[in-house]
């Protein structure tokens, strides 16, 4: 008894050790900021952080929530990332024990934790976060097999054919939608058919090999079960996204679209609306559709260096919008992780999440527009801690 409180001790402290990393990560990478380099420092005065200053949870509670040089707050999300950081750490090693997947189950909870405060603060999901993570996530399933359970012949042959399915669903959709807005197709576009087509044929030909060579099945299995989670992960989001552009014709911009691309995205959403572009809420109108090129929007000088990414994203937003592509990576990196049975259990968990909350914002009359990556998020972790026990009740409901 005394080394398993000493053990979730060790875990709960590591948590927050890690959380301090992660506040880090969140402060820098939607700046495009090292995260290494300059060491930390307060972002208000530039001050040096020192160690004793620098301590998961502690500091924050003993220099009261302020900087010790300028005096000024520092923001209530450096003690939340530590502390939830640690509970989930925490959490992971109950749930787990002490076993090495704790490994990737640490490093999925990092990612989730970072994905969630960008996105909640700029509406963004790093690429570093979901596509980066997602590679990790294929090594670290081939390298550690056990995160997976080892998948039975019939789960991953069920999950090929739901992979082929959304994946061509997907791309017949997509390429609907290039026609309907006349729309070239462009590299992206070039890169993800590519990509899509290479994780379905790797994950067929890993089953094969599983099947061929023994002594490699268990490590095989799961990198094909990791890589049917990131195309079905993926494709379940971009399939329900690409029927919502059909379905929801209304378009609305935010202030947040402009984070980051623009030093007052306020004032650009008011110059928007007093050039006709959009309305009081956000919703475009019928003057942004009679603009055809960067050129023809009538912007404030201040705006200027900023005309063809601001024309890009009106557009974008115009053509669709109901689903970002960071939350696809995003679900795709999950995937990567968990497996595709666990990444659909994610996704069905995260809308239920998500609609309390945009029904609220919608009674409170603001935009429609919600951060979905924390919702899945929680979907996730979800998915990580009771995936399993959720669907054997689920497939109890109908005698399985």
């Amino acid at each position: 008894m005394e080394i398993e409180i000493f053990l979730r001790t060790i875990f709960f402290v590591f948590g927050a050790l890690i959380g301090s990393f992660l506040n880090v990560c969140i402060v820098r990478l939607p700046k495009s900021e090292s995260i290494v380099f300059p060491s930390s420092h307060c972002p208000q005065c530039q001050a040096p952080i020192y160690w004793y200053d620098n301590i998961p949870l502690i500091s924050f509670l003993a220099l009261k929530a302020r900087c010790r040089s300028c005096q000024k707050g520092i923001p209530l999300h450096y003690f939340v990332v530590e502390l939830l950081t640690a509970a989930l750490f925490f959490f992971a090693y109950i749930v787990f024990g002490f076993s090495w997947v704790l490994v990737p189950a640490f490093v999925l909870i990092g990612l989730l934790v970072v994905a969630s405060f960008v996105d909640l603060e700029w509406r963004i999901i790093p690429d570093e976060v979901s596509v980066g993570g997602m590679w990790v996530g294929f090594l670290l399933s081939m390298l550690i097999p056990a995160l997976h359970k080892g998948p039975a012949s019939e789960v991953l042959i069920v999950g090929s054919m739901v992979a082929f399915i959304l994946g061509g669903t997907c791309m017949g959709l997509h390429l609907l939608k290039l026609f309907r807005f006349k729309i070239p197709v462009d590299g992206e576009d070039k890169k993800i058919l590519l990509l899509g087509t290479a994780f379905l044929l790797l994950q067929w030909s890993l089953m094969t090999l599983a099947g061929v060579i023994p002594s490699c099945a268990t490590s095989f299995a799961a990198l094909a079960d990791a890589l049917q989670g990131a195309v079905i992960g993926a494709c379940s989001l971009w399939v329900t996204g690409l029927i919502g552009e059909v379905l929801i014709t209304k378009r609305v911009v935010t202030e947040f679209d402009f984070k980051g691309m623009v030093d007052d995205p306020l004032a650009l959403m008011k110059a928007l609306h007093g050039a006709g572009y959009v309305d009081a809420q956000g919703s475009l109108q019928s003057a942004l559709r009679d603009v055809k090129t960067a050129a023809g929007l009538k912007l404030e000088p201040v705006f200027e260096d900023k005309r063809q990414e601001i024309f890009a994203m009106l557009q974008d937003v115009d053509q669709g919008g109901v689903m970002g592509w960071g939350d696809v990576k995003f679900l795709a990196m999950a995937g990567a992780f968990l497996g595709w049975q666990l990444a659909l259990v994610a996704f069905f968990i995260a809308p239920f999440i998500g609609a309390v909350f945009g029904l609220i914002k919608v009674l409170r009359r603001q935009d429609t527009a919600i951060a979905y990556g924390p919702f899945l998020a929680v979907g996730i972790v979800a998915s990580l801690f009771w995936g399993d026990m959720i669907i054997r009740w689920v497939m109890g409901m109908y005698g399985y």
